[in-house]
């Protein structure tokens, strides 16, 4: 009977301990497929990618780790997204460790990824970040534009001379251009998408503020923005034939503003 009644009891702990690992996995199913991306319910590669990111990515870069890079542009794609193909290292700062890191200049878009096999994942902007690519020397701030449409307009600019006044940055920009072109016969068309690169835009920032300033193309416009020093920068303009448009001019102007 004892043997009997023993038998009895484990049966029922096992069943009891089984129906609590049960519930323990749903509660934290729940848990772990929980959250939000933005208010929008993540699917479940997004939840996959985001424990990816958890365990690959410093602590202080994960908080802006925001989704994967899932865009595709069709099978009929001439060029790129991209001003390199490939990544290269950079240092990321505030976070002070190095990553692998290319530029998408048609989302303005900042891909990262920790290793060659990790999967890629995009930055979500942060004012004042600064991205530092080690193979081409080149330094990426993210700054917030000056009278745009958009609200908190944060974008990636190429740092092109850095001052404590006024620091000069370049804009590279690409436009996605879809073109139909007709087969053999005329009797149907296909569509090839082309990336084209845009005519570039410069941009000031002031005193180190996080702000983005573009530069005008009317010498009046450009003067507006010094008006204590515009009667010395007009004749700097004038007699050095400084463009506005043209990235060695700037360079230029900019290095006599920050010397008056």
């Amino acid at each position: 009977m004892k043997t009997l009644h023993t038998k009895t009891t484990i049966k029922k702990l096992t069943f009891f301990m089984a129906i609590c690992m049960l519930f323990a996995f749903e509660v934290n199913a729940q848990q772990c497929s929980g959250g939000s991306y933005y208010g929008e319910k993540p699917s479940t590669d997004v939840a996959d990618y985001g424990l990816r990111a958890s365990m690959d990515f410093d602590n202080d870069l994960n908080a802006v780790v925001v989704r994967n890079q899932g865009v595709t542009y069709g099978p009929n794609t001439i060029g790129t997204p991209y001003v390199q193909n490939s990544f290269a290292t950079a240092k990321i700062a505030p976070v002070g460790k190095v990553y692998l890191v290319r530029y998408n200049a048609l989302m303005d878009e900042m891909e990262v990824k920790s290793s060659e096999k990790e999967d890629i994942l995009i930055i979500s902007k942060k004012k004042n970040y600064v991205i530092n690519q080690h193979a081409n020397n080149v330094t990426y701030r993210v700054l917030k534009k000056v009278d745009s449409e958009k609200e908190n307009d944060l974008g990636y600019y190429i740092s092109l001379q850095e001052n404590k006044n006024v620091s000069l940055y370049r804009k590279q920009c690409k436009k996605l251009v879809k073109r139909n072109k007709a087969t053999y016969g005329g009797t149907a068309s296909t569509v090839t998408t082309e990336f084209k690169d845009m005519r570039c835009e410069f941009y000031i920032e002031k005193a180190h503020d996080g702000h983005a300033i573009k530069i005008p193309k009317r010498k009046k416009d450009f003067l507006a923005l010094f008006p204590e020093k515009a009667d010395l920068i007009s004749a700097f303009i004038k007699e050095n034939r400084i463009k506005l448009n043209k990235e060695k001019s700037l360079k230029k102007l900019i290095t006599y503003i920050n010397t008056i």
